[in-house]
């Protein structure tokens, strides 16, 4: 995550929400009437990316009570689980970055933010081909004791799964907006994607500060995150015009934004959006963003024909024109985020 604030007044608009039933559900419709419905959520998905970079989706077909579920369940973690407790899955205990974070563990663009988190991924056990290779963010999470949490583990998995599933549908449709093969992303890089998993707590912080922020600007490093709100708020978007937009919880969406990755092999024709966290709210906040990102040796490599639609258009194409192996471009950010830990993780990639 990269950047740094800048103020600017926040101003009314509205983020576009896309009904993206036809990627997610099976339809009684005839054939033509299907193809109609998955062409319309194309074309928003394509129109949202080149305006926004970031929508709502809603018919997503997550279960509502898996997600009323997780929040209880993170809320109930980061206010009543005792400290000792906190500091015994503490991430650096633990060398692929899993585990919790205190309140102002955690940078961005070289400032702590004001938010206390837990950290997750695939669960890996000591026989898996990537734990062996000894792959680095990737093994074991820490879970919070059992015996006060029970059935955390489960929950987490659950979500991260269903999640999982989701990135899948929604990069679906965002390859038919590319004009690409529908599974191109699939086989190309997510069929084993990397997906860290995190639920941030924002205490109650209602006076003012002059960098009042749980998050300051930044965009996110890989290809996708789904944000998951409580009804709090605090989400703000950067458009294209400078103007900073709010994008509060809106009941049954999920927020959408594409990153750094998704840019890069796009050529900059859809464009990783800077966004912050307000945190000036009376009361507690928690968020829980679900990245779906490329395998960890997937080299990004941009796709030419974006560039050519660039040049077209009379628009410069972004660099870099070569390949980015992810595992080590993640790898680096997230390090910069946890100054600490680094002496822990400096393994070498190869795609």
């Amino acid at each position: 995550m990269e950047s740094t604030n800048v103020t600017v007044p926040v101003v009314p608009a509205t983020l576009p929400v896309i009904d993206i039933s036809p990627l997610t559900k099976s339809s009684s419709s005839s054939a033509d009437a299907e193809a109609a419905a998955l062409q319309k959520v194309v074309d928003e998905l394509r129109e949202a990316c080149l305006r926004f970079g970031f929508f709502y989706i809603k018919n997503h077909g997550i279960d509502e009570n898996l997600i009323a579920r997780l929040f209880a369940e993170g809320k109930r973690f980061f206010g009543e689980c005792p400290h000792d407790k906190k500091e015994s899955i503490h991430m650096r205990n633990n060398a692929v970055f899993r585990g919790w974070f205190e309140l102002q563990g955690e940078y961005t663009s070289k400032k702590k933010d004001f938010k206390e988190g837990l950290y997750f991924g695939a669960e890996l056990g000591d026989d898996a081909e990537e734990v062996k290779a000894k792959l680095p963010m990737h093994g074991r999470n820490q879970w919070p004791d059992p015996e006060l949490f029970p059935g955390f583990d489960k929950l987490i998995i659950d979500y991260m799964d269903a999640l999982t599933e989701l990135g899948h549908q929604v990069m679906r449709g965002i390859a038919l907006s590319l004009n690409l093969s529908e599974n191109y992303f699939r086989e190309q890089f997510t069929s084993s994607p990397f997906t860290p998993f995190r639920l941030f707590y924002y205490p109650a912080d209602p006076l003012p500060r002059e960098e009042q922020w749980g998050v300051g600007q930044h965009t996110d490093y890989g290809v996708l995150t789904i944000l998951g709100q409580d009804d709090v708020g605090g989400l703000e978007v950067l458009t294209k015009d400078g103007q900073w937009i709010a994008a509060p919880p809106i009941p049954g969406t999920f927020v959408v934004n594409i990153g750094d990755m998704l840019e890069t092999w796009t050529c900059g024709l859809y464009k990783a959006t800077p966004h912050r966290v307000k945190n000036s709210s009376a009361v507690d906040r928690l968020s829980a963003p679900f990245f779906f990102d490329p395998n960890f040796k997937c080299l990004v490599s941009p796709l030419e024909h974006c560039r050519r639609e660039l040049e077209a258009k009379g628009q410069v194409a972004a660099e870099p024109r070569e390949p980015i192996l992810y595992g080590r471009y993640i790898l680096n950010k997230v390090l910069a985020n946890f100054p600490e830990l680094q002496k822990d993780a400096l393994t070498e990639i190869s795609p």
